[in-house]
């Protein structure tokens, strides 16, 4: 509850301040202020390693001086290690600090960025607010706009609340500095840590910052530190300018976007946004898109300037408002705010789904809080849905997409799923269904075993609801003992003929009450449905639909995305065709029932990898043409605390589970193996034994840049090792003159490379004349100047090449620090890119569903690093020079007209050197390859056909319609 504010009494003489000054921007001007702000401070530096060396040293020096003119109680510099956090620095410091007979502990810590401008008095008005108030856990000041032309000064920051979903908001953001309102004390429960007073002991008793939460880490740190309460506070009698328009923006942002998605347990924090709206006297409402806030004269800005147009988005952030915040932004502000926007789904519209959801959430909070006005305009809001929907949802989606506010991969803005729902989901026309009764019986298979009953009564209910009625549910109850749900079967059962039931007398696990389900079956295709999860109402139409069009086929799988208890999708993964390697089957699959009784349905003893178990011994009996993918969202996986869609530790026996399966799948196929987990989730790649006929040629292609350097010592330790794994010859292959002649060579390691003759600049050109040249059966081409990074196994791409389904074998080439190939992927343009360039070694393992983790086909791979079977190589027409840097993916494309693929493995991560040459794709070399390949390129299977490629080289989610055109 807000107060007036009383007098602030003086602190004693023994409380001192440590400053901590963060920030990369110029803190000499902070620094300065920091001098008559009271209480002489001891100031630490936190210095970033990337800042300027110039204003590092000037700002050393105005330290030193405030220091020995007494304005400042001592100074100290903490240069930061390159990488490292200000709050990891903040830590180390307070973690250094011991009390001795002559210098005590300080008694406060003030977190404070070089952004803010403490005006005087401001510390000195703090630590006295503190020191009087021992319930409170923090302060800070009031944050206002700096004074500029003479314009009133406004509020930047005055607290941060909670609203009814326990999203932050600011509160009272941009009123006038001299409004009533910005004099009270106030109570948060999270403060601002741009600028945020504490007391040490707490401060170290807690444990500092968590620096590895990231932008939460400061909200973690309020939280722990005032164990849930309202326990910080803004002293308005302490004032500071705030140059940055943004603070608290980004942690704010990364919070609500987690609360909007279910990551942040609801009991975290307390809705308070309408106790100081009410306490106030003011009212508190709705915007029409559910924005909650204050409604009251003098709160929202009214200029024209840009700053104004800021705060009217922050009032009401709906796309009307953005649209007009992004027309007045200068290009690097622009750049900034797409970035953030796209950053955090709650910055963008949501589907329909979670408004409808909100709105009743907000009704019951206002029923609960005795808020009849709110409760009122929520009502209406329900009443009128229809017309949000399609007045102002849809039409404002459209402008943004427009504005190319999701011009990106969908990785770097996952809200783009929202507008991909509400503008471009396929609908299925009616009347599809085969009239003569064609189209085959099908029959879906449900285990059950103590589910929500609200969640299984919803997952019989998507298989009630299905536009084709073709159908047999079978169910088998695995011996639940919560009385509701053998109940609850027994009704739907008696409500229709279809379903079939089965109550198992003993619990026997996913597996075996699966294959109970399949027993009750005599449909000639059967689908799998988990009891609480959703099939989308054409789900078996579609799946009908392409076993009627594709006789041979015996697998169907589809899209799937996860879906929340208020109805809310999210979290899609687009599958390419079917790619054995990568296995990407998941979520809806539908077998031939006759192919799953062969392989002994599912195998008990593999629960939480059963479905990734059936479709690995499914698919060995099968030709890849035999599996059929349905490229459509057919499939809703149930997102809720204890799934695994929310988390493996959920399930921890999925890991083994997932390991077993791949390592006996490779087993039967006649593989040496053994799996290997990746760095996500339950991801696993194989690490395969070297037959040991094998013989491998590792070819060193060295371009200019070559010339004259050392051996990359990392490269000769791999060739090493690959050497003593496989018999192998080494040969160098010259790209230029200046590079005819090797490195220097450890020859007390390994043998000379054996030297070719040149043969010109041209990439191809040289590949084939090695090819001719080499004694090996694989071939390994070889940038010279490459360095083994990451996971590097160089020997487990030659080993895969050796396989007869493959034409060539890829892996992932770095370019200072970030992805430069790690494969082509397929466009409507026509053209290959090369899908992910430009991601960390972090991204990666969260960008395309984290498929780079693994073994995956790809429409060709990068030529400095490629391993494939001499004899291929001979032929004439490969590697067609006319196709400049496209003649690899030619290569590919011709070897899988003849049933051969192309494989990236994840064994194989390498840097290039920061010189290396590339060959620029020619407008001739161009138009050859669109006129040989552009059809099949667009057409590629390795494309979803929801997406194409965006300008950041991930897969975008087409909006438009018009997916032909270049981006």
């Amino acid at each position: 509850m807000p107060s007036s504010s009383p007098p602030v009494p003086e602190t004693s003489g023994n409380c001192m301040t440590l400053v901590f000054l963060h920030g990369g921007a110029d803190p000499r001007a902070s620094l300065a202020a920091l001098g008559h702000a009271g209480g002489r401070p001891l100031v630490t530096v936190l210095w970033p390693s990337d800042a300027s060396p110039a204003v590092a040293e000037e700002t050393r020096a105005l330290g030193g001086r405030l220091a020995r003119q007494g304005a400042l109680g001592a100074f100290a510099w903490h240069p930061l290690p390159s990488g490292c956090d200000w709050r990891q620095g903040a830590n180390a410091v307070l973690a250094a600090m011991t009390p001795d007979a002559e210098n005590a502990l300080p008694t406060f810590v003030l977190f404070l960025s070089s952004a803010v401008i403490p005006e005087e008095g401001c510390l000195r008005a703090m630590a006295s607010r503190l020191a009087a108030e021992p319930d409170l856990a923090g302060v800070g000041p009031l944050l206002l706009a700096p004074a500029r032309d003479g314009a009133p000064r406004r509020v930047r920051h005055l607290g941060s609340v909670f609203d009814s979903r326990r999203q932050i908001h600011a509160l009272y953001e941009g009123i006038p500095a001299t409004h009533p309102l910005t004099q009270r004390r106030r109570r948060f429960q999270i403060a601002l840590e741009d600028a945020l007073m504490v007391r040490q002991s707490e401060l170290r008793a807690a444990g500092g910052f968590l620096p590895e939460l990231g932008d939460l880490a400061p909200l973690d740190l309020c939280l722990r530190l005032g164990g849930g309460r309202p326990a910080f506070s803004t002293e308005p009698t302490a004032l500071a300018s705030l140059d940055d328009i943004h603070a608290g923006w980004r942690s704010a942002a990364c919070w609500n976007s987690l609360v909007q998605r279910g990551r942040i347990p609801p009991a975290t924090a307390h809705p308070d946004y309408h106790l100081h709206v009410r306490a106030d006297g003011l009212d508190y409402g709705l915007t029409p898109w559910l924005e909650e806030g204050p409604r009251g004269p003098g709160l929202a800005p009214r200029g024209d300037g840009w700053t104004d147009a800021w705060l009217r988005w922050r009032h009401a952030p709906e796309p009307a408002s953005l649209l007009r915040l992004l027309a007045a932004s200068d290009a690097a502000e622009l750049s900034r705010l797409i970035d953030h926007c796209r950053s955090f789904p709650c910055m963008l519209p949501h589907m329909f789904a979670w408004y409808a959801a909100l709105a009743a959430h907000i009704e019951d909070f206002a029923r609960r809080e005795h808020l009849p006005g709110l409760g009122a305009e929520a009502a209406r809001w329900r009443r009128s849905q229809a017309r949000f929907h399609h007045s102002l949802l849809r039409p404002g989606m459209r402008a943004l997409a427009n504005a190319g506010v999701w011009t990106c991969s969908l990785d770097a803005a996952p809200s783009s799923y929202d507008a991909w729902m509400e503008l471009r989901e396929p609908a299925l026309p009616a009347g599809r269904v085969d009239a003569g009764g064609q189209w085959p019986e099908i029959a879906v298979l449900m285990p059950v075993w103590n589910p929500r009953p609200a969640h299984l009564a919803a997952a019989l209910d998507s298989v009630l609801g299905q536009r084709y009625d073709r159908w047999q549910l079978c169910v088998a109850d695995d011996a639940s003992t919560d009385p509701e749900i053998p109940e609850l079967l027994q009704t739907y059962a008696a409500r229709d003929p279809r379903i079939r039931l089965i109550t198992r007398d003993r619990n026997g696990h996913i597996s075996r009450a699966t294959n109970s389900a399949l027993a009750l079956a005599d449909a000639p295709w059967a689908a799998l449905l988990d009891h609480d999860d959703l099939l989308a109402p054409s789900a078996l139409e579609e799946t009908a639909a392409v076993i009627a069009a594709r006789p041979g086929v015996r697998l169907i799988y589809s899209d799937e995305d996860k879906i929340d208890d208020d109805g809310v999708r999210r979290t899609p993964i687009f599958k390419p065709d079917f790619d054995f390697d990568l296995h990407s089957v998941g979520h809806l699959a539908t077998y031939a029932t006759d192919l799953l009784r062969a392989v002994g349905g599912l195998r008990p003893g593999l629960e939480g990898s059963q479905d990734v178990d059936l479709s690995l011994r499914a698919t060995e009996r099968l030709d890849p043409r035999a599996v059929a993918h349905i490229p459509r969202v057919l499939y809703h996986w149930r997102f809720h605390e204890g799934s695994t869609t929310g988390s493996l530790a959920a399930k921890p026996y999925v890991l083994e589970a997932t390991r077993r399966a791949h390592t006996e799948s490779a087993r039967r196929r006649g593989q040496t193996v053994e799996g290997t987990a990746s760095v996500r989730n339950n991801f696993f790649k194989l690490v395969l034994g070297v037959p040991p006929q094998l013989r491998c040629s590792v070819i060193l292609l060295a371009d200019r840049g070559c010339a004259g350097r050392p051996a990359p010592p990392a490269l000769m330790k791999a060739l090493t090792a690959l050497a003593a794994r496989m018999p192998a010859e080494f040969c160098w292959q010259p790209l230029a003159p200046e590079a005819s002649r090797p490195w220097n060579w450890a020859e007390d390691i390994m043998p000379l490379p054996r030297l070719l003759p040149p043969v010109g600049r041209h990439w191809s050109d040289a590949c084939r004349a090695a090819a001719r040249e080499a004694r090996g059966d694989v071939l390994f081409f070889l940038h010279a100047g490459l360095t083994p990074v990451l996971d590097c196994r160089p020997e487990q791409l030659v080993v895969q090449a050796a396989r007869r389904d493959l034409a060539m074998v890829g892996g992932l080439v770095w370019k200072r620090g970030v992805l430069w190939n790690g494969g082509f992927a397929p466009d409507v343009t026509g053209l290959p890119f090369p899908l992910l360039r430009g991601t960390t070694p972090e991204d990666l393992r969260t960008h395309c569903w984290g498929q780079f983790l693994l073994a995956r086909h790809a429409l060709g791979v990068a030529r400095e690093c490629m391993a494939c079977r001499r004899e291929l190589l001979l032929d004439e027409r490969a590697l067609d020079a006319r196709m400049g840097s496209l003649a690899g993916v030619d290569y590919t494309l011709r070897q899988e007209s003849e049933g051969r693929f192309t494989l990236v493995s994840p064994w194989g991560h390498w840097e290039l050197p920061a010189d290396a040459e590339h060959e620029p794709l020619t407008p001739e070399a161009e138009a050859h390859f669109r006129a040989q390949w552009g059809a099949t390129v667009r057409r590629h299977g390795q494309r979803n056909a929801n997406l194409r490629a965006a300008p950041d080289y991930g897969w975008r989610l087409i909006l438009d319609g018009t997916p032909e055109q270049t981006p």
